[in-house]
C-alpha cells in the first residue's frame, strides 16, 4: 500500500503522479487523501437554489477526482479526506492501512535544515514505514 496525500495544487498532484507510477511498476494498492484543518460548511445563493459547501465534502473531491486522474487501475486505487495537518494525516493514514510507502512532494524543501520544517520533514520524522519525497518543484 502506498499512500500519498495531495490539496487541490499542481505539486500535489505531481507528487501523486509519481505515487501512481511507483504503484504500477510494483503492484502495489494506492491510496489518496486529502487533510483539511476542520470542517465548516457555508450555504451559498447560486442559480439553481442554496448550495451547502463543506470543507470536508470538498476534501473528498479533490481527493477522488485526483485519484481517478492518476489510478492505473481503479480497483486498486481508494482515496479519503482526513482532518488534521498534513502529515499527522498522511502519518495516520499509512498507521491505519498498513502502508508500506508514503509518497510526500518537496515543496519548499531547499536544504536538509528547511526540511526539518516541512510536511516531507514531519513525515519523516514520525512514519510508520518508507518515505519517498517526490521532486516537485
Amino acid at each position: 500500500m502506498i499512500v500519498v496525500g495531495v490539496d487541490g495544487n499542481e505539486p500535489s498532484e505531481r507528487a501523486a503522479r509519481r505515487a501512481a507510477e511507483l504503484a504500477r511498476v510494483t503492484g502495489a494498492r494506492l491510496h489518496v487523501v486529502c487533510g483539511y484543518g476542520r470542517d465548516q460548511v457555508a450555504e451559498v445563493e447560486t442559480e439553481v437554489g442554496t448550495q451547502r459547501i463543506s470543507v470536508a465534502e470538498e476534501s473528498a473531491v479533490i481527493a477522488a477526482e485526483v485519484a481517478g486522474r492518476i489510478a492505473h487501475d481503479p480497483s486498486l486505487t481508494t482515496s479519503s479526506a482526513a482532518q488534521g495537518r498534513p502529515a499527522e494525516v498522511l502519518v495516520a493514514e499509512a498507521e491505519r492501512l498498513g502502508a508500506d510507502l508514503i509518497v510526500v512532494g518537496n515543496k519548499r524543501v531547499q536544504s536538509l535544515v528547511r526540511a526539518l520544517g516541512t510536511v516531507a520533514g514531519a513525515v519523516a520524522a514520525h512514519a510508520p514505514c518508507d518515505v519517498y519525497v517526490a521532486h516537485t518543484n
